[in-house]
């Protein structure tokens, strides 16, 4: 039977929505229309985003795709020609000229983050899963003094961690059903920097890493700048697909595994303990090492959770976590939990990498610990309140996005009626609100029609930003010409 072929202005378009998402917000810049779009054209091209010779979108599919004129697009090509940095051919389209790509990794897909470094201040930032400062921060103390009572050596130079915090790290994961000593853990800067050093021990250029998709777009990003295959498997209301995992390691031998069970990032969903199970029977078959991160699964709504999947497979799974998101992200302090022989080889990795994590947020974390569960319970209150209030906020002024189940975390994750997620990330900027495109934890352009509203700002707040939400909708809606169904309100 003949399958049908797509047409010419089909794959243009297709091509023109992939480029789209890459561009993700990008009206924020100074100067003209087309101006903006070249600098980020600049950026993607800096980024490494674009190898040299990659052919750029037609100026009509892309003008189409971002609801720009096409002269728009047209001025942006010409400025980039005119500074030598795409090649324009008749016949041929335009491409990035040779010798422009950098060595910065592929995959510089947090949004949040990287628009921090290069992207201006927004009214209202729902872009990023973590707590904002408050009374509980400010509570957060510690000097040096501590930092030595702690079990800090003279010299200052702790590669593993404080003993102290190692010890209650251990206690902690032991309480919850992971029996744990200090030798098994190793603390780092954040949960990110657990898997910076994890992906620097165990992946070479050209090996496979297994995930779902969508999943935590820094993953992503460290696993891309290894030179590591990233294979993404489809997710269901349960958690990854247990058939696909199994064909994916069938296919051939992978080096890790990485999966955020409980309260996923970026969905909010929470693994069942069947799928758990389907899915260590796959790990143990094919003995593939797995990491577990645990950075979410304090905020389970339901202040409970299916077994950590590293109670039942100790040997197999390597699990991380972080105290950001329970206190604050300003205490960048994560920890691995492994076996004393991989936690030392990580602790003389990590010498030659950054000395050991910052001893006085350690000693900080370490004097919030007895307070800690009576904390989380009022984050954990806090966030279920703020998920509720956005999400009937976003139901009344949107009622055609789809949102999903959300059994904890910080944001809510939502299906657009079409894929259209980097227009609306756009126009929700230029309205004063930051969101993320479902593009950025993705593989291979999926989830294009996904965004992710976090709900950690205050109520009133959240409702502001729903009708922001609502009228930057109803621009794209005008910029594409199509219909939605709005609620009077």
């Amino acid at each position: 039977m003949d399958l049908p072929v797509q047409s010419q202005s089909g794959v243009q378009s297709d091509a023109a929505e992939a480029f789209a998402n890459q561009l993700g917000a990008w009206t924020h810049r100074k100067g003209p229309r087309y101006a903006q779009l070249a600098e980020a054209i600049v950026d993607l091209v800096a980024q490494g985003l674009l190898d040299e010779g990659t052919r750029l979108p037609t100026e009509r599919a892309l003008a189409q795709q971002i609801g720009v004129s096409r002269g728009t697009v047209v001025a942006a090509y010409a400025d980039l020609a005119d500074r030598g940095l795409v090649v324009r051919r008749q016949g041929s389209g335009t491409s990035v000229a040779a010798g422009r790509r950098t060595p910065v990794g592929r995959h510089l897909r947090n949004d949040g983050f990287t628009r921090q470094v290069s992207g201006p201040a927004v009214a209202i930032d729902l872009s990023l899963a973590a707590p904002v400062y408050d009374d509980v921060v400010a509570r957060l103390q510690a000097n040096t003094a501590d930092v030595m009572a702690a079990g800090a050596a003279p010299h200052g130079y702790t590669p593993l961690g404080l003993p102290a915090l190692r010890h209650a790290i251990a206690g902690r994961l032991s309480a919850q059903g992971v029996p744990t000593t200090a030798a098994q853990v190793l603390v780092t800067p954040g949960a990110q920097g657990a898997l910076q050093l994890i992906t620097a021990a165990y992946l070479r250029a050209g090996d496979r890493v297994i995930v779902d998709t969508p999943t935590y777009p820094g993953a992503l990003e460290l696993f891309s700048r290894a030179g590591a295959q990233v294979d993404g498997i489809p997710r269901d209301h349960a958690g990854p697909r247990p058939g696909h995992f199994e064909r994916a390691l069938a296919d051939g031998e992978a080096a890790l595994a990485m999966f955020v069970p409980t309260c996923h990032n970026p969905t909010g969903t929470t693994m069942s303990e069947r799928r758990r199970h389907e899915l260590l029977a796959a790990i143990r078959d094919h003995e593939v090492l797995m990491v577990e991160d645990l950075t979410m699964a304090d905020l389970s709504f339901s202040g409970e959770a299916p077994p950590h999947m590293v109670a039942l497979a100790p040997d197999r799974i390597i699990a991380i976590g972080s105290f950001s998101k329970v206190l604050w992200g300003g205490l960048r302090v994560g920890w691995i939990r492994a076996d004393p022989a991989t936690i030392l080889r990580l602790g003389r990795l990590r010498t030659a990498q950054d000395m050991g994590s910052g001893l006085l947020d350690q000693a900080a974390v370490l004097a919030a610990l007895p307070q800690l569960d009576e904390i989380i319970v009022g984050r954990r209150r806090l966030a279920q309140e703020r998920e509720a209030v956005l999400r009937a906020a976003l139901t009344e002024q949107l009622p055609e996005w789809e949102i999903g189940r959300c059994d904890g975390g910080y944001g809510l994750w939502i299906k657009l009626p079409q894929a259209n997620a980097a227009q609306v990330v756009n126009a929700a900027l230029q309205h004063g609100v930051a969101i993320a495109g479902g593009g950025v934890g993705s593989l291979d352009d999926q989830h294009l029609d996904h965004v992710r509203v976090c709900f950690t700002l205050a109520p009133e707040i959240l409702v502001e930003a729903a009708s922001r939400l609502r009228a930057a909708w109803q621009q794209v809606c005008a910029d594409d010409g199509t219909t939605t169904i709005l609620a009077a309100v």
